[in-house]
C-alpha cells in the first residue's frame, strides 16, 4: 500500500513528460531535471509512508512533518535552480545600484557594467581626469554633457555657443558643440570625441552616445550586463 502514492506521483510525472514537448520547460526545469525532482519527491513520500507505518498513529504527525520539510527543501532548491539566471541578474542589478562607481574589467580588457534596478546602464567615464557618470544611450548620436558636468571637466560654459537644437527628456533645448580631448571608460580611451553640452537644467544625466560608442570594437548586453570592448 505504501508504494501506491509514490508510484502514482511517478506515473503523473511520466505523463507530463510524455505530453509536454521536450524543449518546453516544466516549472522552469528541463525534462531531465524535472524527472529527477519528481523521483526525489516520490522517494520522500515513500519514506514518510514507511516511517508512518512503523511509528503508528502516535508518530504519524512527526513523520509527516519531517517529510513536508524535506519536500519543501527539494522544491526550494529546484526553484532556485530553475530561476538561477533571473536571480543572478537581479543580484547584478542590485550591485550596480549599491556600488555604481567602478565597472569590472574583464581578462581581455573589456569593461563590464551592471544594469541598474531601473533598467539603465550608468557608465563611469573619465573626461579631463574627472569622473562623470554617463547614461549608455545608443539613441544619442553624440556624447552629450550636462552643463554641470561640462563645468566639472573644465569647459567654460559661458563662452560656448548654444546654437544646436536637441530634443531631451525635458523637451526641446539648445546645446553647444565641443570636442573632448579624451574620454576614457576603464582602459578604453577615445580621443578628439565630438560632443554636445546641453544648457543648464536641460538634461538630467550626461549621455554616452555614438561618437564614443562607434569607436569601440563592440558593445553588447549579456545577461543584464553591458560589455564594452575597445579596439
Amino acid at each position: 500500500m505504501i508504494f501506491v502514492i509514490p508510484l502514482a506521483l511517478l506515473g503523473a510525472a511520466l505523463v507530463v513528460l510524455l505530453v509536454v514537448p521536450e524543449g518546453t520547460p516544466l516549472l522552469g526545469l528541463d525534462h531531465a531535471s524535472f524527472a529527477r525532482a519528481a523521483f526525489a519527491i516520490a522517494f520522500i513520500v515513500w519514506l514518510a509512508l514507511a516511517g508512518a507505518r512503523r511509528a503508528g498513529a502516535a508518530g504519524l504527525v512527526r513523520v509527516l512533518g519531517g517529510a513536508a520539510i524535506w519536500a519543501a527543501i527539494i522544491l526550494g532548491l529546484t526553484g532556485a535552480y530553475a530561476y538561477r539566471f533571473e536571480a543572478a541578474e537581479f543580484a547584478q542589478r542590485l550591485m550596480g545600484e549599491l556600488f555604481p562607481g567602478e565597472p569590472q574589467i574583464g581578462a581581455g580588457g573589456e569593461v563590464i557594467v551592471n544594469r541598474r534596478l531601473g533598467g539603465e546602464f550608468v557608465v563611469p567615464a573619465t573626461i579631463a581626469n574627472t569622473r562623470v557618470a554617463m547614461l549608455f544611450d545608443t539613441g544619442a548620436s553624440t556624447v552629450v554633457l550636462r552643463a554641470e558636468d561640462a563645468a566639472k571637466v573644465g569647459l567654460d560654459t559661458r563662452a560656448l555657443k548654444f546654437d544646436v537644437d536637441v530634443v531631451t527628456a525635458n523637451g526641446s533645448a539648445s546645446a553647444a558643440e565641443v570636442v573632448l580631448d579624451r574620454v576614457a571608460v576603464g582602459p578604453i580611451v577615445a580621443r578628439n570625441v565630438a560632443a554636445l553640452v546641453a544648457r543648464q537644467g536641460a538634461l538630467g544625466q550626461s549621455l554616452l552616445g555614438m561618437t564614443f560608442l562607434e569607436r569601440l570594437q563592440s558593445y553588447s548586453v549579456e545577461r543584464g550586463r553591458l560589455v564594452l570592448k575597445g579596439k
